[in-house]
């Protein structure tokens, strides 16, 4: 594992990709048109053409929403607007995860941005494992072994030497972690 770096992993359409955020203090995201080019853009039509925005104040990475219409999911709660139709920005810490255009019922599939905020940063390229029709699923990294019976899709591991990300048919890893499915 490297130096401790902030890193947004987000997951597309079954592909995986990795944005250092620590390049610029300010990261607008959201679907491109002519006159919206945003930093981190999405292909997705259940995100909001102006999403969000993710800031650095102070060092602290911040998420902050644009109420599109169809929402953004943050750690299992849905970000709703409060007085005046704003939303307050919500700190980001270590494995905390986005769901955008999933709506209130957070839902995971191919048309949702599935992203995590991470600041490990392990080596190597993201691989791929089927995971399909799997009910068990164990992750272990030669010193420390989880198992989970009919994981939830989102289902993250992270250990010393890397991480698995459990998203239904497949699963996502990298580092040094051997994953076995039953």
């Amino acid at each position: 594992m490297s130096k401790r770096k902030n890193n947004l992993i987000i997951i597309e359409n079954g592909r995986i990709r990795t944005c250092l955020l620590d390049e610029k203090n300010v990261w607008e995201i959201g679907r491109p048109s002519k006159e919206d080019k945003p930093d981190i853009s999405f292909r997705s039509a259940t995100v909001s053409r102006k999403h969000g925005r993710l800031e650095n104040v102070d060092g602290i990475w911040f998420y902050l929403d644009y109420n599109g219409k169809n929402g953004t999911v943050y750690n299992g709660k849905h970000i709703v607007a409060g007085r005046n139709g704003r939303t307050k920005p919500v700190m980001l810490s270590e494995g905390d995860v986005l769901i955008l255009g999933g709506g209130e019922q957070a839902v995971i599939n191919h048309k949702t941005i599935w992203a995590m905020f991470m600041t490990k940063c392990h080596e190597g390229m993201w691989q791929v494992l089927d995971t399909k029709g799997v009910k068990k699923i164990t992750v272990s990294d030669g010193e420390e072994t989880q198992c989970f019976e009919n994981p939830e899709k989102g289902t993250v591991v992270s250990m010393q030497k890397g991480i698995a990300i459990y998203m239904g048919d497949i699963t996502y890893l990298i580092g040094e972690l051997n994953v076995t499915g039953e």
